[in-house]
């Protein structure tokens, strides 16, 4: 039991969190201080408005979120100072206490022999041990007084930490509206294990706010780069005179509208019902790491356009259960025009990929499937898809904390410029010509930097015949090909994958999910 209380390790891990989610903030904000800049020859103004808006609140957010975690940081690394102190002083303390036990025999024995010593016999001799055994009793006794007050000296040094860092946040926080205080009141009873209970919840609180924000941040660039889109197309066609610039502006209208339309009927039609159930016809092969995006042309066989199939597979790790979501691709293309069933359709690509604040059917469903298997935060989880079934599984890791996403893997799929938290292992593979990686290219200059977590591979793909073969280019079993290809690759990059899958005998369990609209 440590002599303190209060968990430092602990709390260096959620101070760490608060940090990152701070940076996350930080980024949200550049992200929007950039659409206002570049954007402002666009003649958008409302959602110029918007975009200063958001990025105002977010700023004075960001201020008192930024000033939490600075405080809770500074709190831990005082507490593993002081955990550190009262932990040697403990040791020194208990090596005391065996002193002063040994010492005090010694004295007790040593007076004995004084006292019990005929009247005419010589005690010099153990009169002088005497001595020194009381000599070497007032050390340890000494000893002891000066490593009680050595932890009782760490003790008030965390309470003066932990009191600094509360004066800290509640600078930091004093004119938010949240009812932080009012949520977090009873940590007051012990200054030692406020703070590691405050930054828990703070964590949690505060996640949920950055990930809509980020949602809110991206949905506001994807609409300022398509009515940019729209405004060109009408430009180039009004070069062609009157006609053309009629033209444009009806096409551009219609557009705007039928996407508009495809994505307010996603967005707010009713979750889907999901339900397990047993195809007709499943993969009896046993999941491997080589064998991983197999499984997206499973699930798309299986759901094809009537029904959405994701397939769930657990496996006991060395530490607990690893379950593998396997997401569905886009399977039905023209639900304006006689919807067949599939919500992993053309209306939620559009919103994905344009309205990441809103939910769509297929991610609520998603989501419903993962908690019905019975996956939580305290799992490891790996999602994995190809094509629409790759921004699922990328929106997810990067707008849906709560779910405690691991690992994404995923093909043919743009997800360069989402959010993902650098904690997630990311394995993005794109074939050379494949216009669907490049769809998020109009936000930001490129491909963002991605830190070691993240891993591309570009590549040409081994069954296209040439660079305009884009069924072979953009294609499941393909891509499933090139993943297999490169296999020593990604194992080097990110040997943990290998626990996602069933090793001697602990087979992997899959079960299906599926529903449709």
């Amino acid at each position: 039991m440590s002599v303190l209380e209060g968990n430092p390790g602990a709390l260096t891990d959620r101070a760490a969190d608060l940090q990152r989610t701070s940076g996350r903030i930080q980024d949200v904000i550049d992200s929007l201080r950039g659409i206002v800049d570049d954007d402002r020859a666009r003649s958008v103004e409302a959602l110029h408005g918007l975009a200063e808006d958001v990025r105002g609140q977010l700023e004075r957010i960001h201020e008192r979120y930024d000033g939490t975690a600075g405080a809770v940081s500074d709190y831990a690394v005082e507490l593993t100072t002081a955990h550190a102190e009262a932990e040697a002083a403990q040791d020194d303390l208990d090596a005391a206490r065996s002193a002063v036990a040994t010492a005090g025999e010694d004295v007790d024995t040593w007076q004995r022999a004084v006292t019990d010593a005929p009247a005419d016999a010589d005690t010099t001799a153990a009169s002088d041990r005497l001595a020194g055994a009381r000599h070497e009793l007032a050390v340890a006794q000494s000893a002891v007084r000066d490593a009680e007050d050595r932890i009782e000296q760490a003790r008030q040094e965390r309470d003066a930490a932990a009191e600094d860092a509360i004066a800290r946040i509640q600078h930091a926080i004093a004119d938010t509206n949240e009812g932080f205080w009012d949520s977090v009141g009873e940590f007051f009873d012990d200054l030692g294990d406020f703070v590691d209970g405050l930054a828990e919840w703070v964590a949690g609180f505060f996640a949920a706010v950055v990930d809509f924000l980020d949602e809110v941040g991206a949905t506001i660039q994807a609409v300022l780069e398509t009515l940019a889109v729209l405004a060109l197309l009408v430009s180039v066609l009004a070069t062609f005179g009157p006609v053309g610039l009629v033209a444009g502006v009806l096409l551009a209208s219609a557009l705007a509208a039928f996407i508009a339309w495809s994505i307010a009927s996603d967005t707010t039609a009713p979750t889907p019902t999901v339900t397990p159930y047993a195809p007709a016809q499943r993969s009896d092969l046993e999941p491997t790491l080589e064998r991983l995006l197999q499984g997206t042309t499973e699930v798309d066989q299986l759901g094809r356009s009537e029904e959405s199939v994701v397939k769930v597979t657990r496996v006991l790790g060395p530490d607990g259960w690893y379950w593998t979501v396997t997401l569905p691709s886009t399977q039905e293309w023209l639900s304006r025009f006689g919807d067949e069933g599939a919500v992993n359709d053309l209306d939620s690509n559009l919103a994905l990929m344009m309205t990441p604040a809103l939910d769509t059917q297929y991610e609520r469903a998603v989501v419903e499937a993962i908690e019905q298997a019975g996956i939580t935060s305290e799992d490891h989880l790996l999602l994995t898809g190809f094509s629409q079934g790759g921004i699922m599984a990328g929106h997810l890791a990067a707008y849906n904390s709560e779910l405690g996403v691991d690992a994404v893997v995923v093909a043919g799929a743009p997800i360069d410029h989402m959010p993902i938290p650098d904690t997630v292992d990311v394995v993005s593979v794109q074939h050379d010509f494949d216009p669907v990686p490049r769809l998020d290219s109009a936000v930001g200059d490129g491909a963002p930097h991605h830190g070691s977590n993240w891993t591309t591979i570009q590549t040409p793909s081994d069954s296209a015949t040439s660079p305009v073969d884009v069924g072979n280019i953009h294609n499941s079993r393909a891509y499933a090909d090139t993943w297999a290809d490169h296999l020593d690759t990604i194992r080097s990059e990110h040997p943990d994958l290998d626990r996602w899958f069933a090793r001697g005998e602990l087979p992997g369990v899959s079960t299906y999910y599926h529903w449709s609209e």
